[in-house]
């Protein structure tokens, strides 16, 4: 591939380093740390899975002790004829009821961890209504599970109260089974009931007993909290619940009960579970790495270090006309080879040189020594300071004579060929610039008179930021000479420097002799050109110049029209 042939040796083995090692190994580690994750969370899953089995098998087995407890006293005989018997005295049922209801309630009832509280309810007006034996009265007979109860005579009803919150921040819901007892035909003189309020506090130590750190909730049928470890936000929503906590709520159903348990795994249990695992895979990953890339560099050093210095040898000689061999190492291999082949044609390459251009480069260089000592000797004739002398004569006699103007021209003129010889510097300030424009077009005016006149509009801001020199200077130069000069009537220059965020817009503007559209087409190719051109040189030097320092973050538009004149735009950044 030619892509390939045109790459650094050093960047082909950094390629295969990165695709053939690096690559594979962190992706085959990132791969088996996937997996990993998926099989912790896995763990994680069933453990909470199994927790909330394990909680609702127990709920249900408490629950289903005080189901047995309701089916058991609803076969109880001598209970049914104890309800429906008739006291005639009050104190006969105080007698009855510290002799046997009291002590039955204990024993069916409250001696058992499931339950808290055991009542009966009877419509018997000569019971009273006290203690664990109530007479069913209005209120009682206005609840709502007195009234379900009512409606399904023939069941038992699992009963919820009201929902409250605890003072440790935990949700409870107390409960309660209620059971009619309506068994037996001939004693069914009175309406009777038993209730059992279930022990709520049990199963919540039943929920904590499984230290599970996630949260925990127990919904009923329509989906509302009866039992949770923290408090729900009051807007709080099962669906809007699971698509927040998608991936980490676990869901078991409670069919003998209707209840649903959704427990939420704690990201931190299969973060400090995957702690351990992740360090192993980090280092095996980092000890792979470490061990291939110390053999691929000591193997990769055996050959790209002897054919770099070969490369930059072979590089050398060309400056050094092959005047030494290689005396690296160069081993047995193909690249041993090939440096022994190398040194054998360096030698035969010298000795070529040596017999057949060595004197031409030496008559050469005589003449081009000759030749520079002549154009230094006309250099040194034409000392700058004898220019700057014999211009200041001149202007002083100009002065005595009373020629003012003629004087203030060669002033101008000096002060220009000073700055030309002066400006060392690549950068100067607009200020610089704009002064030395100011000088040319003075002279412009001198020479032209009033056929010549010119407009600057400079934005002080502009006037101490740097741009490269005499980028500017060409371009009013050209728009005198070779814009208003062949026309007739008065010649207009306008000059414009506007700053608009960190870039200079330059305008100068005539209203010359202008250029055609094949000529223009013409300019820009000349300018465009790599190699030097005997027209434009100017334009070009500017052109080439600016895309050295800027690349291209300038603009330089030419608008020009036969006869209407020529404006052009320049656009650089500027420095502070």
């Amino acid at each position: 591939m030619v892509f390939l042939d045109d790459l650094k040796l050093k960047y082909k083995l950094f390629f295969v380093y990165l695709f053939c090692v690096f690559g594979p190994i962190l992706v085959i580690n990132l791969i088996f740390y996937h997996h990993m994750v998926g099989n912790v969370k896995t763990l994680q899953e069933n453990f909470y899975r199994q927790a909330a089995q394990r909680i609702i098998s127990r709920i249900e087995s408490d629950l289903q002790v005080v189901t047995s407890l309701c089916n058991r006293i609803s076969f109880d005989r001598t209970l049914y004829e104890m309800l429906d018997r008739e006291f005639p005295a009050e104190i006969e049922y105080v007698e009855a009821y510290y002799n046997y209801f009291l002590n039955y309630l204990f024993i069916n009832g409250e001696s058992y961890p499931q339950i808290n509280k055991a009542v009966f309810y009877t419509d018997n007006e000569t019971i009273l209504h006290s203690g664990s034996v109530f007479r069913i009265d209005e209120s009682i007979s206005s609840e709502e599970w007195f009234q379900q109860v009512s409606a399904n005579p023939g069941k038992k009803l699992l009963g919820y109260g009201d929902t409250y919150l605890k003072a440790n921040n935990t949700v409870v819901t107390p409960l309660f089974m209620v059971k009619n007892l309506n068994l037996y035909k001939g004693l069914n003189s009175y309406l009777k009931l038993v209730r059992f309020n279930i022990n709520t506090e049990r199963i919540m130590n039943i929920i904590a007993a499984e230290k599970i750190k996630g949260e925990i909730l127990i919904l009923d049928e329509q989906g509302q909290i009866i039992f949770a470890d923290h408090k729900p936000d009051p807007d709080w929503q099962l669906d809007t619940y699971l698509r927040k906590n998608k991936g980490q709520a676990v869901i078991e159903e409670a069919p003998a009960l209707g209840w649903t348990l959704v427990s939420l795994i704690d990201e931190e249990e299969i973060n400090k579970a995957l702690r351990a695992p992740r360090n192993r895979v980090i280092m095996l990953a980092t000890l792979s790495l470490l061990v291939a890339s110390t053999i691929i560099v000591w193997i990769s050093r055996s050959f790209y270090d002897r054919l770099n210095a070969l490369s930059e040898h072979v590089n050398s000689l060309v400056q050094e006309g092959f005047n030494r061999q290689y005396t690296g190492p160069p081993g047995n291999d193909e690249i041993g080879s090939l440096i022994k082949a190398f040194n054998k044609m360096a030698v035969k390459i010298r000795s070529l040189i040596h017999d057949v251009y060595e004197a031409k480069l030496e008559q050469s260089r005589i003449l081009l020594e000759k030749k520079q000592a002549e154009l230094n000797a006309l250099q040194s004739q034409m000392n700058p300071h004898f220019l700057y002398n014999t211009l200041e004569s001149i202007r002083m006699r100009s002065v005595e004579k009373g020629e003012k103007e003629t004087a203030e021209m060669i002033k101008r003129l000096t002060r220009s060929f000073q700055r030309l010889i002066r400006f060392r510097q690549e950068w100067v300030t607009v200020a610089e610039e704009v002064s030395f424009i100011k000088d040319f077009l003075t002279i412009q005016q001198y020479r032209f008179g009033p056929e010549f006149q010119y407009t600057m509009e400079i934005d002080p801001a502009v006037l101490e930021r740097k741009i490269p020199k005499l980028v500017i200077q060409p371009f009013v130069e050209n728009a005198c000479l070779h814009g208003i000069e062949g026309i007739d009537g008065v010649g207009k220059v306008e000059f414009a420097l506007r700053l608009k965020g960190n870039k200079l817009h330059c305008v100068v503007k005539d209203n010359g002799i202008g250029i055609s559209a094949e000529k223009l087409q013409r300019l820009w190719a000349d300018i465009k050109n790599e190699e030097p051109q005997a027209a434009n040189i100017a334009i070009r030097n500017i052109y080439h110049r600016l895309s050295l320092y800027f690349g291209t973050d300038f603009n330089l538009v030419i608008d020009s029209r036969e006869k209407e004149g020529t404006t052009i735009s320049l656009i650089i950044p500027v420095e502070g």
